[in-house]
């Protein structure tokens, strides 16, 4: 056997060394999936969604419910102590309206409804509106002349209001 010189170990690729047979191998592996990235293809497609959204719409009273007035001592105006606040949520237009739910009111026997009725001022910042969210401030007052009074008998006086909010 012949020795082979110690250069001819790191040349066993007919002269050419590891490290050049490593560097082309790392090449033509990076070529490869280089050629891989450029050979890929993409492609796109849609759908069409379709929905509707009907009318629709939400009230509530979002601040003070309970609405408590000064003692009435005779003809005059009597503010509130506060003001009712209202939410709409609405997906169309809108209009509100308000009426006194008389059979769940509490009056004293004798009372004049009508009297009542136009004595106690309910005074909405809005009465309509877009469609999102609108926020109405209701003022209330009673205004009371002696010829009221004399259809307001003596005792207490509990009014529900209720609120209708309609879509256009």
């Amino acid at each position: 056997m012949v020795a082979e010189p110690l250069d001819a170990l790191d040349k066993p690729f007919g002269g050419v060394s590891m490290r050049t047979v490593r560097l082309a191998s790392i090449l033509a592996l990076g070529f490869i999936i280089s050629s891989f990235a450029v050979m890929a293809a993409t492609d796109t497609a849609e759908a069409n969604a379709t929905f509707v959204i009907p009318s629709w719409i939400s009230l509530a009273v979002v601040e003070n419910p309970n609405i408590d007035f000064p003692l009435v001592l005779g003809p005059g105006s009597y503010d509130a102590t506060a003001d009712s606040r209202l939410r709409v949520l609405s997906t169309t237009s809108w209009s509100l309206t308000e009426s006194i739910l008389w059979a769940s009111s509490t009056i004293p026997a004798g009372a004049n409804e009508t009297t009542i009725d136009n004595v106690f001022q309910r005074t909405p910042d809005l009465t309509s509106g877009p469609w999102g969210v609108s926020y109405i401030n209701v003022a209330y007052s009673l205004v009371i002349t002696e010829d009221d009074l004399a259809n307001m008998p003596e005792g207490t006086y509990q009014i529900i209001v209720q609120y209708t909010a309609t879509t256009e």
